[in-house]
């Protein structure tokens, strides 16, 4: 009899420390991505990256950094991986792996306040001064050689438009609608025309090689189920509800 009061007084022991340590019932791993601070459009690909990451019970965790900041601290390891960016980056942070599966993309669009033409090119963009965000990869590389002044994040940049230290802000068409709108900015005006459309993809530290195929298998299912479009739908509607 005392062998099986101390049984049973082991077992409830046991469950209350589970409960305690775990009061959801169920365990899980938790990874953490590092994001572009004040990028907008990045809000669907958080979304895709939930839904598909709850099908392997794995919660994410995102931190939003300076576009540069993001970017090391997602090559060093100090983040288990990237949350979005352009296709072929692991040619210059070789310590990422690129889940081949689109999750976002992103229209690359000029806004201006002093200026009104039709965009044909990055070469339309020659004559001006011309804001980007640093470690926004594809304004960095449309940008080259030109006259470039380089902002923060999104806000900075629209400051320096409305501020005339700029002629045209280089920015993913999402991003910057929502940061003129948070910045309740005045005469600044989306120029007609794309730079040019990219696919944007995420991307994980090589430490979590064996979680690529697996996360592969559930991107590509809920692109194919329409679920990926419905997610980047809804959270640009919702950035932008008060239009």
């Amino acid at each position: 009899m005392q062998v099986l009061r101390t049984f049973f007084f082991v077992g409830f022991l046991f469950s209350v420390l589970t409960a305690l340590l775990n009061p959801l019932g169920q365990a899980k791993d938790v990874l953490r991505l590092s994001s572009v601070e004040g990028s907008a459009d990045a809000n669907a690909a958080e979304a895709v990256l939930r839904a598909a990451y709850a099908r392997l019970g794995i919660d994410i965790v995102i931190e939003r950094l300076q576009g540069q900041k993001a970017l090391e601290a997602s090559n060093s390891g100090t983040a288990d991986g990237e949350v979005q960016r352009i296709d072929g980056i692991t040619r210059s942070f070789k310590n990422l792996i690129q889940i081949p599966i689109p999750i976002n993309y992103l229209e690359g669009t000029v806004f201006s306040k002093r200026y009104n033409f039709p965009i044909q090119g990055w070469f339309s963009l020659e004559p001006f001064r011309v804001g980007i965000v640093k470690g926004i990869l594809f304004a960095e590389r449309g940008t080259k050689g030109m006259n470039v002044h380089v902002a923060d994040d999104y806000p900075a940049l629209v400051k320096l438009l409305e501020n005339d230290q700029i002629d045209v802000a280089v920015m993913p068409r999402i991003n910057g609608r929502v940061a003129i709108k948070q910045s309740d900015a005045k005469g600044i005006r989306e120029l007609g025309g794309v730079l040019e459309t990219l696919m944007l993809y995420h991307y994980l530290h090589q430490k979590h090689k064996d979680l690529v195929p697996k996360v592969t298998k559930q991107l590509k299912e809920i692109l194919l189920d329409g679920v990926t479009r419905q997610l980047r739908t809804k959270a640009h509607e919702k950035l932008l509800e008060a239009d």
